[in-house]
């Protein structure tokens, strides 16, 4: 005889498994949310300190002349 599963325990593990997908979504997106935000954060963290170095100076016309 063949144990049939009934439409109760289908419906329980569509749920779980549901439930999982959406929780495993949300993580990913909050993850890659925060991603984002650091790869901004660094970028114009680097930015900022390269504009407040002493730079170099600048290659003027006057060294190009002849």
């Amino acid at each position: 005889m063949r144990p049939f599963s009934s439409p109760l325990e289908h419906l329980t593990a569509f749920v779980i498994v549901f439930a999982a997908g959406v929780i495993s979504t949300a993580s990913f997106i909050g993850y890659m949310e925060r991603v984002r935000r650091n790869a901004v954060r660094d970028y114009y963290k680097r930015a900022n300190a390269e504009r407040t170095e002493d730079p170099e100076p600048a290659a003027t016309s006057e060294m190009w002349t002849w």
